[in-house]
């Protein structure tokens, strides 16, 4: 199987190529007139194609995604700060005592360290989150020592935080397809699918102008 893009592009190139030997026999063809007593009157034989039309029966195989590189899913300042803030807001006070505070936010950075790496490591979330939230909730409750329902501070936590991780973004998909002419003969009729495409020629040429300080600028522009 091959990517559908680089199959495209690669047909596209080819016949791009064709072009550019199609022009180089042109020249060629123009030399010998020109050497020609009488060819060198005749207009030089050039092909050109305005539209060339394909129909390009492929099979599709699998969709091949890419993921980006860099995964960084949470942002652990801001984080650590919104859980911070979860367990105040579950213990309904306004702040924790100074010993209490440092902490909570001792074991909350562990914890989100281990909660980053194991996204990263498996890519999942949700399972992952929850289980955060089920030991964090168990420490706090053993360092708090005040009553704080367990069913509630890890529903809090798994909904209010779930929003500040991010998922992993795809960076390209890729459709995978057959395109072996023996390989498609195997394949049902329905499950090919024939691509129509159209290649229009446009050609580019140099154009070269003298700017006001005589100075010549060249630019490849369209015809």
């Amino acid at each position: 199987m091959v990517n559908l893009n680089e199959y495209l592009g690669g047909i596209a190139t080819s016949i791009a190529e064709a072009r550019l030997m199609s022009d180089l026999k042109s020249l060629e063809i123009a030399e010998k007139f020109s050497r020609h007593e009488l060819l060198k009157h005749f207009s030089i034989p050039r092909f050109k194609a305005q539209n060339i039309e394909l129909t390009i029966p492929v099979a599709i195989g699998e969709l091949e995604e890419a993921y980006e590189a860099d995964y960084e899913p949470i942002d652990n300042i801001a984080f650590n700060s919104q859980t911070y803030t979860i367990l105040k807001d579950a213990s309904k006070i306004t702040s924790f005592d100074r010993k209490t505070s440092t902490i909570l936010r001792s074991v909350i950075a562990q914890r989100t360290d281990e909660l980053e790496k194991n996204i990263k490591a498996t890519g999942e979330i949700d399972p992952v989150l929850s289980r955060f939230s089920q030991q964090l909730s168990e420490e706090f409750i053993s360092i708090y020592n005040e009553k704080v329902s367990y069913d509630v501070l890890v529903k809090k936590l798994n909904s209010e935080l779930r929003p500040s991780i991010k998922s992993r973004q795809i960076t390209q998909k890729n459709t995978k397809v057959i395109v072996e002419a023996h390989k498609l003969n195997e394949i049902k009729p329905e499950n090919i699918v024939q691509i129509k495409m159209t290649l229009n020629e446009e050609g580019m040429e140099w154009y070269t102008s003298e700017n006001e300080d005589g100075v010549r600028e060249t630019k490849l522009l369209p015809e």
